[in-house]
């Protein structure tokens, strides 16, 4: 993949470990877009940096902290006057290309926009069980946006006037059940981990009620019966990572976390 030349003033930055398999295709979809990218790994050992580096990218170390402040990291990084931050696992659509384009050739009076971002479950768009809309804000100004500091599920918070995107985000959160078990035992070490910093102590009877509850939640009342045979997996395995999460916090010493990243658990 050849760097495009540079257009507009956008940054697009990432964090990654061992994203050899989702990596080329992310940047690729921005090519046209950004006139830098900025990827912030935490030690990966496969062909992350070959690909990075391959596509333009200025590559980074750092250990990972917590996914709020290594994307904080990233942002910082970025030279850009406009910044937008992107998982390995997302596509930029065409449609999104464009409008993305409009808005920075044009004179904005916002600081920031959300995303629609459409969320793939072993590769059908999940569009009920509490996955859509997926409005998330990922397109701001330098300087008016920064990420919160959690350790997971993070989210960025701008000064300012916030718009909305209409066009879409792919998100190619979880194309096998093995990738989901991984990130799934992950995510639920760091939310646990999360919890625990903040106070929380779930008792015995919260363990047993939440995870039917979750599955009830994403199945009957979010519509997952209307995603098929996905929507009905999708909702037992959201109830296995709650109960995951739940007993971890009894047993935060044992719950191991290698301290990589990787797209969460919604």
């Amino acid at each position: 993949m050849t760097p495009q030349p540079p257009t507009l003033p956008l940054s697009l930055c990432l964090i990654t470990y061992n994203e050899e398999n989702n990596l080329e295709e992310c940047l690729k979809s921005f090519a046209s877009l950004a006139n830098e990218i900025v990827v912030l790994d935490s030690g990966s050992t496969d062909r992350t940096q070959e690909i990075a580096e391959k596509c333009g990218a200025r590559f980074f170390v750092a250990p990972f902290e917590g996914f709020g402040r290594q994307k904080q990291h990233a942002i910082d990084l970025t030279t850009g006057s406009w910044v937008f931050v992107v998982d390995a696992d997302e596509r930029a659509t065409p449609p999104l290309v464009e409008e993305i384009r409009m808005v920075l050739t044009s004179e904005s009076p916002l600081e920031g926009y959300e995303v629609n971002r459409v969320n793939f479950f072993l590769g059908k768009p999940i569009l009920h069980s509490g996955w859509a809309p997926d409005h998330v804000l990922r397109l701001f100004r330098k300087g008016a946006g920064r990420t919160s500091d959690n350790l997971v599920h993070e989210e960025i918070l701008v000064s300012g006037r916030v718009g909305r995107l209409r066009s879409s985000l792919y998100h190619y959160t979880y194309r096998t059940l093995g990738d989901y078990l991984k990130k799934a035992a992950r995510y639920a070490s760091l939310s646990s981990r999360e919890k625990l910093k903040k106070g929380a102590r779930p008792g015995l009877l919260k363990i047993l009620l939440d995870p039917p509850f979750v599955f009830f939640k994403m199945y009957v009342l979010k519509q997952g019966f209307r995603d098929g045979k996905e929507g009905l997996f999708l909702a037992i395995l959201y109830g296995f990572y709650t109960a995951i999460k739940y007993i971890w916090m009894f047993y935060p010493e044992r719950a191991e976390d290698d301290g990589s990243p990787s797209p969460a658990p919604r």
